[in-house]
């Protein structure tokens, strides 16, 4: 009993240092990456990824996506003129949405003094409506519509959370402190008049956006009469769908910014926001994932060279062809129960270097036993 448990405490503390080496070996090739400047941008794309686009890609060419039923938007890239704006915004309102966010910030008066009026005068008239304005984060300064200050008019802020190096947007703004004041969003303001209630709690925080691929109802400005069915009791984006200054790189690819922004709203509403593990947790959770990998490889190989076997079979099952095999099906199964996971709970657990330790776990075998060789000589030479 006690030699059978002395071999499965070897044969533990085997594979434990085996996974060790594993994520050793990563750790070296990442710090290299990271620290020298010819990989530069292969780091920044790797800090930059998360397995969370790699599911949002399954799921965008395997499964028929959706159409909102909520969110409908109304693109008026080519609309100009406020005099137009204006009577667009009545002719929405005149439809009854539930919500009429209104993605366009009016940066100051313009010399169209009747223009002007008319936009100023449809806000005050447009009860449904919620309008977007931007904060300034070097000067801690707000840009507002020309109409504000004005208490009968919603206003919420459309700022994009910043990211020193990351290219991709990910997350919308609940609130934003901002002068010693917290201030919400136009997200958050978007959808709690929609939902009638408070639909999550003002604070100073993120929302990790669910971008589960689904389609919206994208009606021209001058269309609306045919299209009246999609903004009644809905909620109505007016924004640009097609002005490069406001597009955006999301994990569905190139995105304009209203339609980010209706991904925001359905998540916020559906409460199926994206629930990331801490790193400590992926961290463990990644170990525990190469541990049961490495010891897979390591009684696949026993399996492989059993002595009862013809010399040839148990030749074919130890060459690098099967044990990559047995690797890339280890693989392909943790990346299944990850996926399954995230459609189901909507839980993003990085697995990157787990996955990344796995493909090293050869290299790991070897430099151990070399390791445990040279141990072993120097404990002979001192004997």
């Amino acid at each position: 009993m006690n030699n059978q448990k002395k071999k499965t405490d070897h044969y533990l503390v085997r594979y434990v240092s085996i996974t060790l080496l594993a994520f050793g070996i990563v750790g070296v090739y990442a710090l290299l990456a990271l620290n020298l400047k010819v990989f530069s941008p292969v780091a920044k794309a790797i800090g930059d990824y998360s397995f969370e686009d790699f599911y949002y890609q399954i799921l965008g060419s395997t499964s028929e996506q959706d159409t909102s039923r909520v969110v409908t938007i109304v693109d008026m890239t080519e609309l100009t003129d406020r005099r137009q704006l204006a009577e667009l915004m009545m002719e929405v309102e005149s439809f009854h949405p539930k919500v009429m966010g209104i993605d366009i910030v009016y940066e100051g008066l313009k010399e169209d003094t009747i223009g002007n009026q008319m936009v100023k005068e449809a806000a005050k008239e447009c009860h449904t409506a919620v309008f977007a304005y931007k904060l300034i984060d070097r000067t801690d300064e707000a840009i507002h519509s020309f109409f504000m200050p004005d208490d009968s008019i919603k206003e919420g802020f459309v700022n994009m959370p910043r990211q020193l190096y990351g290219g991709l947007k990910r997350s919308l703004s609940i609130g934003r402190t901002h002068q010693g004041e917290l201030y919400p969003s136009f997200l958050k303001l978007v959808a709690d008049q929609y939902a009638d209630q408070e639909v999550v709690e003002l604070a100073d925080k993120e929302l990790r956006i669910n971008f589960t691929p689904r389609k919206f109802q994208v009606v021209h400005y001058d269309s609306l009469y045919e299209y009246k069915h999609l903004i009644t009791d809905r909620i109505v984006l007016l924004g640009a769908m097609k002005e490069e200054s406001d597009m955006h790189y999301t994990p569905l690819g190139k995105m304009a910014g209203t339609e980010l922004l209706a991904f925001g709203v359905e998540t916020l509403l559906k409460n199926n926001k994206v629930v990331k593990f801490p790193t400590w947790l992926s961290w463990i959770v990644s170990f525990v994932v190469a541990l049961i990998a490495v010891i897979l490889r390591s009684l696949y190989l026993q399996f492989a060279k059993n002595e009862q076997r013809h010399p040839l079979v148990s030749a074919l099952l130890s060459t690098e062809l099967a044990i990559g095999l047995v690797v890339f099906v280890i693989v392909a199964m943790t990346v299944w129960v990850s996926f399954i996971l995230f459609c189901k709970f909507n839980v993003s657990v990085n697995l990157g270097f787990a996955i990344a330790a796995m493909a090293f776990a050869f290299t790991a075998t070897n430099l151990y036993e070399t390791i445990v060789k040279l141990f072993n000589k120097k404990i002979k030479k001192k004997s």
